[in-house]
C-alpha cells in the first residue's frame, strides 16, 4: 500500500494493507528482512524524524499505530476518524 525509507536510506518499510503487516526490506539487497503485525489494513505510514518510531494509518479500526523500530512492536494505537488512509509527521 505504502513505502516510506529509513532516513539513512538503508531500510524500506512496507505497509501490506489486508495483510496487517509492515515488512521490513533491506535497500542493499532487496530482501525482506523481517516484518510486524501493526492492525488492521495498514495504508498509510509516517516516520518520526529521528527514525525511531513509524506510525500506520489503520483504515477498517479507524486508529494509528505507534511503533517502536528497535523492538518492531506497536507501543500505542491513537483513535482518529473514520478510514485513515495516511500519516503525516512534522520535522522541527
Amino acid at each position: 500500500m505504502k513505502v516510506i525509507l529509513s532516513p539513512d536510506a538503508t531500510k524500506a518499510y512496507v505497509s501490506g494493507g489486508r495483510g496487517k503487516r509492515v515488512f521490513v526490506i533491506d535497500t542493499s539487497n532487496n530482501e525482506v528482512t523481517g516484518s510486524f503485525e501493526v492492525g488492521e489494513r495498514p495504508w498509510g505510514l509516517a516516520l518520526s524524524p529521528d527514525g525511531k518510531t513509524l506510525y500506520t494509518a489503520n483504515g477498517p479500526s479507524n486508529d494509528v499505530s505507534v511503533v517502536d523500530l528497535k523492538s518492531q512492536t506497536v507501543i500505542k494505537k491513537i483513535k482518529v476518524g473514520n478510514s485513515p488512509w495516511g500519516v503525516l509527521t512534522l520535522t522541527p
